[in-house]
């Protein structure tokens, strides 16, 4: 069983949500109970340890250093300690987790952040979206869409702001559309359902399109960056090095995923190398702003959640970029229709169609803008 257990996942995934449900299941395998620290409100690196001895209620003692103090209380207690939100303040966290692992065998951490801590032992566990009906398939019955998470949370959620609303065959493919369009992120569809007071599901799915501006009215008592799903992706885009921010703007260009040499092609110049690219976008993997997929066909493909996406846009029309980053894209699939030309008749005629037909997406975004 690991001790450091951390998990990962874009901002609205609801790792916080699934942290306390599992520390409501454990709460009797540990003597010492569970106790929660949010870290989100902490704004210097110094608090961290305060936070924790406070959530613990561990007093400080004079002329010792409260580390130290945490390490002697805890060194016989068997307890679990659930850290809450440690991206912004990533090294402080990992440097007294390591210490309180090293010196407390019995405790046991289990932490939520947006990138792993890096401390040696850890398991990272990736808090996956909700399940979304397929794209593709557009007669599901009202029965069949309920099999799915992201739609029964609609549902829930908009009952609760709406107690006469219900799944019907009339709005069931609006709700559909909701959600594969939300790709399933808990907050997202949350804020979404929370309009059906206002709207039709059919208004929200169209106002959806290209735009997080209706993704707004969080709970009074959620915390301001949970309650627009802009503020969320605010939080995240806030702890970017300057080069991963331009990165991670000029990836929204892409449609349908991307490869590392694409990356390389689209995201470097301006101040970004292209020996840069792979390291900027593995920083950009970890703090789970882009997915990485592994595939036995084409090896490993990026992409960004349609919303994350959609906020990347916006940083990178504020940027001044886009124009830039659309003529790289544009470019390389150019490149890439006509080296396909003279293969498409050769003995790689099917790599060739598969690889066109993966990127189908790609060679069509220039004709849509």
């Amino acid at each position: 069983m690991t001790r450091l257990l951390t998990l990962t996942g874009v901002g609205g995934s609801g790792k916080t949500r699934l942290a306390l449900e599992v520390a409501r299941d454990l709460v009797e395998a540990y003597p010492d109970g569970t106790w929660l620290v949010q870290l989100a409100p902490l704004s210097e690196e110094v608090l961290v340890p305060k936070a924790v001895a406070e959530a613990l209620k561990v007093p400080e003692r004079p002329g010792e250093p409260l580390s130290d103090t945490l390490s002697e209380v805890l060194r016989d207690r068997q307890l679990l300690l659930i850290l809450d939100n440690c991206e912004h303040l990533i090294e402080a966290i990992a440097r007294l987790v390591d210490l309180l692992l090293d010196s407390c065998p019995r405790l046991r951490i289990l932490a939520t952040s947006r990138e792993g801590l890096g401390v040696e032992g850890e398991i990272r566990w990736l808090v996956p979206s909700l399940s979304v009906p397929e794209q593709e398939r557009r007669t599901l019955s009202s029965e069949e869409l309920e099999a799915y998470e992201s739609v029964r949370l609609f549902v829930e959620r908009a009952k609760a702001h709406n107690p006469l609303f219900s799944l019907s065959p009339k709005n069931a493919l609006a709700v559909a559309g909701i959600c594969n369009r939300l790709e399933g992120i808990p907050l997202a569809i949350e804020l979404a359902a929370a309009r059906v007071d206002t709207l039709s599901v059919e208004q929200i799915s169209e106002r959806l399109e290209g735009s997080l501006r209706l993704l707004t009215r969080g709970g009074r008592t959620t915390v301001p960056r949970h309650q627009t799903l802009k503020g969320t992706l605010d939080w995240s885009h806030q702890l970017l090095s300057e080069d991963e921010k331009k990165l991670f703007g000029r990836l929204s260009v892409f449609a349908g995923g991307w490869t590392l040499e694409a990356a390389e092609a689209v995201g470097s110049g301006q101040g970004v190398e292209e020996g840069e690219v792979l390291d900027l976008l593995s920083g950009l993997v970890e703090k789970s702003l882009v997915v990485a997929r592994e595939s036995q066909e084409s090896g490993v493909r990026y992409r960004m959640l349609e919303p994350v996406r959609q906020y990347a846009r916006e940083k990178l029309e504020k940027s001044g970029e886009t124009p830039a980053a659309k003529r790289a894209h544009a470019g390389y699939f150019l490149a890439l229709a006509e080296e396909a030309e003279s293969e498409l008749f050769g003995p790689r005629d099917v790599e060739w169609l598969e690889r066109l037909e993966e990127e189908h997406d790609n060679i069509s975004e220039p004709l849509r803008v």
